[in-house]
């Protein structure tokens, strides 16, 4: 069982301003022991704080309120995050789109390179397919929402107005764990990935139409060990991705 102490962006601010109370101060503490770098993060952050709370009570004349909020060393610091994650997810996506190019140009064969007249196009879900793999194959990447943190149903009703509810893959044994925001042309999309006792994984997709505001017959398509079972309502087009016994249990 982790007994690691669960420790938020509300609590890492109140730890560089030392506003923790002392509960919250051992759980930090116990947690920045099993995380070194950052550690050495926020005391950096911390240093800064202090520099500049220093140099804000040795103004003349003394300061008694901000000149401008934005200049509020915990907004600095929420913008700059809030930065970093939009260029993860633009990451994340393009490696997305990466992989889709390149399957597209293995698929076209020797010789395609003459037929400029034949359109490339995706199979249907294709990036739902290359999210879930991107994801899978490569845990160390970081989410932006863990189930241990906050209610994944609500992130994505959140996220994504009028969505249809995650799906209830609990009698397979399988529980939301993390989810990711991408990018597409059409605008933002997700993958929430779901975990079983024995590590196992499978994964549901949301985005929006495609070109045209084109939405999806129900189908479904099996690529290697991978079944998608894709279909579309209120709005946008959805997927599952696993095994066939999990997909088949799972989509409604």
């Amino acid at each position: 069982m982790n007994n690691e102490p669960r420790i938020d962006e509300r609590m890492r601010h109140a730890y560089v301003d030392g506003r923790l109370n002392a509960q919250e101060q051992q759980a930090m503490a116990a947690y920045l022991a099993a995380h070194p770098q950052e550690a050495r993060e926020l005391d950096a952050w911390r240093k800064d704080a202090a520099q500049l709370q220093a140099a804000w009570d040795a103004a003349e004349p003394p300061l008694t309120a901000p000149l401008n909020p934005a200049l509020d060393p915990a907004m600095i610091r929420l913008r700059l995050q809030e930065r970093a994650s939009m260029r993860w997810k633009l990451a994340a996506s393009v490696l997305v789109a990466l992989c889709i190019g390149g399957l597209s140009g293995w698929q076209l064969g020797p010789g395609a390179t003459s037929q400029l007249n034949l359109a490339v196009r995706p199979l249907p879900m294709q990036d739902a397919i290359q999210a879930y793999r991107v994801f899978t194959d490569n845990p160390a990447l970081r989410a932006d929402a863990l189930a241990t943190e906050t209610d994944l149903q609500q992130w994505v009703a959140a996220n994504f107005s009028n969505a249809q509810p995650l799906p209830d893959l609990s009698s397979s044994g399988f529980r939301p764990v993390s989810a990711r925001m991408l990018v597409t042309e059409e605008g933002p999309a997700a993958v929430v990935l779901y975990r079983n006792d024995a590590g196992q994984q499978t994964g549901f997709y949301i985005r929006p139409p495609g070109p045209g505001n084109k939405l999806l017959p129900e189908g479904q398509r099996q690529e290697g060990s991978l079944l998608t079972r894709y279909w579309s309502d209120q709005g946008y087009n959805y997927a599952l991705v696993g095994s066939r016994a999990i997909v088949m249990n799972g989509a409604g």
